[in-house]
């Protein structure tokens, strides 16, 4: 089967015109709001285990929790303290695990604030 993923930064509940409200940072987001809600879908109840940008994208692209993608002090850390390699790597991250199984990945946007090094992956 073929799928789209979409994933957005800081849609937070809390953001929106009035403070909280259900649509939250969507509220001053009309296009986002129109084609990822109205065309698209709303996931009510979805968690994220840290809610930072490089470490949660990082750990979502590996299936991976925070511990294994690199905590504070760590040295391989290039984001955020999380080892970001992973995501891009053939046999770590979704990217080359999908390519491998014969999926055509394309990746639009951004992946880790070190995108660079992982798209040459």
């Amino acid at each position: 089967p073929n799928f789209v993923f979409i994933l957005t930064d800081d849609q937070d509940r809390i953001l929106g015109k009035e403070g909280y409200t259900p649509l939250g940072s969507l509220d001053v987001m009309p296009v986002v709001k129109q084609r990822l809600m109205d065309e698209g879908s709303l996931v009510e109840n979805f968690m994220v285990n840290t809610p930072i940008c490089c470490p949660s994208r990082t750990e979502f692209f590996t299936g991976r929790y925070f511990h294994n993608v690199g905590p504070p002090g760590d040295t391989k850390g290039t984001c955020m303290h999380a080892d970001t390699t992973l995501a891009g790597d053939a046999n770590t991250g979704l990217f080359g695990l999908m390519e491998g199984i014969g999926y055509n990945v394309g990746v639009f946007g951004k992946v880790t604030n070190d995108q660079s090094r992982i798209l040459k992956q």
